[in-house]
């Protein structure tokens, strides 16, 4: 056996002895639902809604807010080999352990593609192992191991650094074997592009390896590259058609610059000191922008630094790792908006195909400074990092436990995110009651009546709390006004949405609501409340807002109730 495959094997055995447990991990709440054991396309397999995701301009595709074709067709292909018999009480009938097992192997994959670029760039066998080692097993890349729905970074990076490599050995070919080499390295990028849209930055690592490694001219790496920036070009306006998003969403366009800085900063943080890891950082644009605390105007130094420093320095390979990490991040640093910004600018599985420069610059370091020192501190950073990933693999074996270390509570929008679980919680515990109702074992049926219930007031409490937190903030209202209602609290819910009618004109960062939409919704409140005269009011309130033929026929059937019955009291509601 050689060498390169004993590396290759030891690379193997560390994925699996850190990552092994994500097999046996569940699907989680957050993303996996919608985009796999809640797709029917993916959930029944069928060829027909497979080819909706190559419509760029399909509904499935906007829902999302992604164009990801490549990485669909896997899922669905996945889909033939994992359906089970038991469905789980959310109905799931895919076998999680069948996505998680491709996402490892994917990963290993990876690994042995930056040791195979390693090797062509003169980095000898060993250290481009320990480079390697610390692309595969650094903590910021457990996210896209451990999460069924981070297949797309998984897939778009196993394809952007297969044309890197094919790149490179393009340049070392001559006469067919360098023209085929090349166009394979074409079909790898548009297969990236396909995978995921910020692999957009691809031709840029080509070129930038191409320009310091082999010193070629840049009229002659733009002539192996422009048609690459074209296609890059066609899959941003694809995205921009999908990505359908609203202003606030990036924050303002002077600030921009400051949030990429700010960015770039975090990684570099995290790269060094990599704790207190969670899938939802809650740095987006607005909150980093009205946060007093957070060092926004000051955090633009380190990385000005840090390059500054590595220029001085010269070192060509240091100054080429550092390029890769930027370029990597340059799609997702928050200078262009994009649909994960509502939550989060920054993202451990944003790292990835940018941690093949941090492996670059170990596996030189390594190289040289060889010696017994460097061997005992590299074998103590790997086992370290290798024992950070492991702890944090294990926060991604489910949902509750996801939750658990990856939401703050003093946060409205987290808060939120746990109560839509509680409602995600209800929905098959009231099903299961339907089904006992309708075999006449009510007993059962109570049983699994008070266990939604409990899961919807558990809802309420979470975004009771959220709204005392964020006042502003329109989606909680309408989740907590739904709620109520499902629970008969009329009452509450009107005073729910009078409130979301107060706070509405003066929602920052949010999307408001169309004119008069509000006050609809709560003469339809009064309306089912038996409030006829508010109701009256409201819709005409509605009205002068913005004319809607549906609001006038609701606000003539309101008034003709209120004339049958003008001093009618308001009924008691009750639960359901």
């Amino acid at each position: 056996m050689t060498r390169e495959n004993k590396i290759r094997l030891l690379l193997l055995g560390a994925i699996l002895l850190v990552f092994g447990q994500v097999v046996t991990h569940d699907f989680v709440n957050w993303d996996d639902g919608p985009q796999l054991y809640q797709n029917p396309i993916i959930v029944d397999h069928p060829l027909s809604g497979l080819m909706k995701y190559w419509n760029p301009f399909s509904d499935e595709n906007a829902a999302i807010s992604i164009y990801c074709p490549m990485v669909f067709t896997v899922w669905w292909g996945l889909a033939h080999l994992s359906d089970v018999q038991s469905p789980d009480l959310f109905s799931t009938t895919l076998n999680p352990y069948i996505y998680h097992a491709a996402n490892l192997a994917m990963h290993w994959v990876c690994a042995c593609l930056v040791f195979e670029i390693l090797l062509r760039l003169k980095i000898r066998p060993w250290p481009a192992a320990c480079g390697a080692l610390i692309f595969a097993l650094h903590p910021l890349q457990t996210e896209a191991v451990a999460w069924a729905s981070a297949m797309k970074d998984l897939l778009s990076g196993f394809f952007a650094l297969l044309t890197i490599l094919m790149y490179i050995i393009a340049l070392d070919s001559r006469g067919n074997a360098q023209k085929r080499n090349y166009w394979l390295a074409t079909i790898f990028f548009i297969a990236s592009l396909l995978s995921k849209p910020s692999t957009v930055v691809v031709p840029a690592i080509a070129g930038i390896i191409d320009r310091m490694m082999y010193r070629r001219s840049w009229k002659q790496i733009a002539r192996w590259t422009w048609h690459w920036y074209a296609m890059g070009l066609l899959i941003v306006l694809i995205t921009a058609k999908v990505q359908k998003l609203e202003a606030w969403v990036g924050g303002p366009l002077w600030a921009h610059p400051l949030i990429a800085m700010d960015s770039l900063a975090f990684y570099l943080g995290k790269l060094v000191l990599p704790i207190h890891l969670r899938f939802d950082y809650g740095r987006n644009p607005p909150a980093v922008l009205t946060d007093p605390y957070h060092p926004l105007y000051w955090t633009w130094i380190f990385p000005a630094l840090l390059a500054l420093i590595l220029w001085r320095s010269r070192q060509k390979i240091l100054i080429l790792s550092a390029a890769i990490f930027a370029l990597g991040l340059l799609p997702v640093l928050g200078l262009k908006t994009f649909a994960f910004q509502y939550y989060t600018t920054v993202a451990d599985r944003y790292v990835y195909l940018s941690m093949l420069g941090v492996a670059l610059a170990v596996g030189w370091f390594i190289q040289q400074h060889a010696g017994r020192a460097v061997a005992i501190a590299t074998v103590a950073i790997v086992c370290t990092l290798a024992s950070l990933s492991f702890v944090q693999a294990r926060q991604w074996t489910d949902t509750p436990r996801l939750y658990s270390y990856g939401l703050d509570k003093t946060r409205p929008l987290h808060l939120t995110i746990l109560a839509q679980y509680q409602d995600t919680l209800a929905e098959p515990f009231f099903r299961r009651a339907q089904m006992a109702a309708a075999a006449g074992d009510y007993a059962q049926q109570r049983i699994y009546q008070e266990q939604g219930i409990a899961c919807i007031e558990n809802a309420i409490a979470y975004y009771r709390l959220a709204n005392r937190l964020g006042p502003n903030n329109g989606e909680t209202y309408n989740y907590l006004a739904r709620d109520l209602v499902l629970m008969g609290r009329l009452n509450e819910a009107i005073d729910t949405v009078k409130r979301w009618i107060d706070a509405d004109p003066h929602e920052e960062f949010g999307i408001r609501q169309k004119p008069g939409r509000l006050q609809d919704m709560l003469g339809m409140l009064y309306l089912r409340n038996h409030q006829y005269q508010p109701a009256v009011k409201a819709f005409q309130q509605s009205l002068s807002e913005q004319d809607d033929p549906q609001v006038r026929s609701d606000l003539n059937r309101a008034q003709a109730l209120a004339a049958k019955s003008p001093t009618a009291p308001t009924r008691p509601t009750t639960s359901q």
